[in-house]
């Protein structure tokens, strides 16, 4: 996150570090794909001018820096303290193509070229409107022509119904003087479980419980947490010069917990996108958008056209659908055929060769925007065995050492109980498998090494990725 310099907000950057954290939601071969299916076509992340707002201690920006070693990476924020951790770690990883900047962003004019793609996590909705607003001029201001800005936001809808329910923790924190975590579990027993608002008041407690003392006084609790309603942003973002082309991730379009009776009583609003969003963002009680915008002049097309769509990379998503239409079976069959590794498209249709492309279109397109297929702008293949001799790469290597989550090739965040680090530490390739599993045994004889070890090397821990 990147708070500007306000008070206390500031105070909060300064003295407390924010958790290491990646998100997956703006990864540029993410990101880029919710672009092109908006009518825009990016630069080639791998090939791209990045900027990243509030890179706290580069935990996201730097395994993507290390990912695309020909794209150029800037990271600004303004804990000081932060920014020095980032430039530690990239260079013990040996990762060149990242600088780091302890700076407000309204204080900051990059030198070079506009940016292809700038992030902003965890930004927009902690920080006073000014800031808010002037973000926004920001990212049109130093975005290409073609560049997109990834901008993460709370949403009203869902909050509505959660900020009094911080506002009452507060209270009682400030009438009993107690740590945060026991007053949300004193007021989480005293709800009454018997009433539909107590059984709505104790899930929210819960997920406080479980976002725990290290993220609660960045978020719930922050000294600013100030939801916006959809339309609220669209229409700021465009008076600064922006344009929505979507969320991040596709199956959110529409909220992915609306049921499918929903989503057909939402179908009348169909030509009114605004007020449908802003339907759908209440019957699904949402609270979170990772949007994608572009320069108001950017050059946009109607939309993404079928051959566009071959163009893409895709994986089976976590569940894939049974008792389909042969076409999707044979499909989706193939797909899961495949992973996990992402595939190119074209590859993927022909293994398909007698199936009508427009139909096959049609259902990939459809498989996207239910989140049953995860596109990519480029493939990604690795081999998900474990090797003979594990071996970390030099940043994975690195925040095992400092006991920070480990960032997978899905730049999904993977953390651990304190002894498996020790475990982690010693995967530099010097010891077999066999002498990592004694070493495992001895330090933490709980863990169940061989599966551990598989489920490591399946998300692409181990072996280099390519395209």
């Amino acid at each position: 996150m990147h708070p500007a310099a306000d008070c206390p907000v500031d105070q909060l950057y300064q003295s407390q570090r924010y958790p290491a954290m990646s998100h997956p939601l703006a990864d540029p071969a993410v990101t880029a794909v919710a672009a092109r299916l908006g009518g825009l076509t990016t630069a080639p992340p791998r090939h791209a001018r990045i900027l990243e707002i509030g890179c706290a201690s580069g935990h996201n920006l730097l395994p993507l820096a290390r990912r695309w070693p020909h794209s150029e990476w800037i990271g600004i924020d303004l804990a000081s303290k932060a920014v020095a951790d980032a430039r530690q770690l990239a260079a013990e990883a040996g990762i060149g193509n990242a600088t780091f900047h302890a700076v407000d962003f309204r204080e900051f004019e990059p030198d070079g070229e506009p940016f292809d793609f700038i992030i902003a996590h965890g930004v927009f909705s902690w920080v006073a409107d000014e800031a808010k607003l002037a973000l926004l001029e920001f990212c049109r201001r130093h975005l290409a022509p073609a560049g997109i800005a990834t901008i993460s936001f709370n949403v009203a809808a869902g909050w509505a119904q959660r900020l009094p329910v911080v506002a009452m923790v507060r209270a009682l924190q400030d009438a009993t003087g107690g740590e945060l975590i026991a007053t949300i579990e004193l007021l989480h027993d005293a709800v009454d479980p018997a009433t539909p608002h107590g059984v709505h008041v104790r899930w929210i407690l819960e997920q406080m419980l479980t976002k725990g003392p290290d993220i609660l006084p960045f978020d719930d609790f922050a000294p600013v947490n100030d939801p916006w309603p959809f339309d609220q942003f669209v229409l700021a973002a465009a008076h600064a010069g922006l344009r929505w082309l979507g969320e991040s991730a596709p199956a959110e379009n529409l909220p992915s917990a609306l049921g499918d009776a929903s989503r057909a009583a939402l179908a009348p609003l169909a030509a009114n996108p605004l007020l449908a969003q802003l339907a759908a963002d209440f019957a699904a009680g949402r609270t979170f958008r990772s949007g994608v915008l572009c320069r108001a002049d950017a050059p946009t097309q109607p939309g993404l056209t079928n051959e566009g769509l071959f163009d893409l990379a895709v994986r089976a998503g976590e569940a894939l659908p049974t008792g389909a239409d042969p076409l999707a079976q044979a499909f989706y069959q193939a797909l899961a055929a495949l992973a996990p590794h992402c595939v190119p498209l074209r590859e993927l249709a022909a293994t398909l060769p007698d199936v009508d492309r427009g139909a096959l279109a049609r259902l990939v397109f459809d498989g996207i925007t239910r989140g049953l297929i995860h596109p990519r702008i480029e493939p990604l293949r690795f081999d998900p065995q474990p090797p003979e001799r594990p071996c970390l790469d030099p940043l994975l290597l690195a925040c095992a050492r400092r006991g920070l989550p480990l960032v997978d090739v899905w730049h999904m965040p993977c953390s651990f109980p304190p002894a498996h680090y020790a475990v982690l530490v010693a995967m530099d390739g010097t010891r077999s498998r066999a002498g990592l599993a004694a070493l495992a045994h001895a330090r933490c004889p709980d863990l169940d090494f061989a599966p551990w070890l598989q489920h490591l090397a399946g998300r692409g821990f181990f072996a280099p990725h390519s395209a």
